[in-house]
């Protein structure tokens, strides 16, 4: 059978899109169920709505604002990065997810910092992200700025899946809540490290099978 030919542009060859339209598709759906039931609740700026968060309401309405900036444009950026459509679009909405990044992980080492002592390893794990996101978005930076557009793209995927963390989080947190497995905070304080940290180390192995796969059709 002969093999479907592939535009040298093309990151991911065309006879993939399909799988990776689903994908996308599935992480669209996902996070816009993040922001009807997680994020909008927020434009209503009362101390009721926002609870133990009122005090730091400062903080928190720019990470969400730069959350969901991020998480809306990196989705289109992943379509545009990984079908080989890196032009002007590209290039400005990278601006934009960047932006986004910056206020969001700014705003998230203050709420990380703030927190009451006594949750201690909650603010830790928070705080790792925050860690991780900014180190994963500048390594795609550096990249770019360098021409090595394959580190950029790998950097990106590594970026993205860590500004998908909070959708993750509160995803593992409603299915795993009606469980009753274990306290509320105990299931917090291990999803705010495992939100991260397990989606970075199940995407690393597809990342360099994707290295590996393409090198052996080059």
């Amino acid at each position: 059978m002969k093999k479907m030919a592939t535009r040298s542009s093309d990151v991911v060859p065309r006879n993939t899109w399909a799988g990776l339209i689903l994908v996308l598709l599935v992480l669209a759906g996902a996070m816009f169920w993040f922001i009807d039931h997680s994020a909008l609740r927020y434009t209503t700026f009362d101390a009721g709505t926002y609870g133990e968060f009122w005090p730091r309401r400062l903080g928190l309405v720019p990470h969400i604002f730069g959350g969901v900036l991020a998480a809306v444009s990196g989705l289109v950026q992943l379509w545009l990065g990984l079908t080989g459509r890196t032009g002007f679009l590209h290039r400005r909405l990278g601006r934009v997810y960047l932006a986004g990044v910056t206020v969001g992980s700014a705003s998230a080492f203050y709420l990380a910092l703030t927190i009451d002592h006594q949750d201690f390893a909650y603010a830790a794990g928070l705080f790792g992200l925050a860690c991780a996101w900014v180190i994963t978005t500048s390594m795609a930076l550096y990249s770019v700025r360098n021409r090595a557009l394959e580190q950029h793209r790998e950097w990106m995927i590594r970026s993205y899946v860590v500004t998908f963390a909070f959708v993750t989080f509160r995803l593992v947190e409603k299915l795993l809540m009606p469980l009753n497995i274990a306290a509320p905070m105990e299931v917090d304080t291990m999803l705010a490290f495992a939100c991260w940290s397990v989606p970075l180390l199940l995407s690393e192995p597809l990342i360099q099978w994707r290295r590996m796969h393409f090198r052996h059709h080059q």
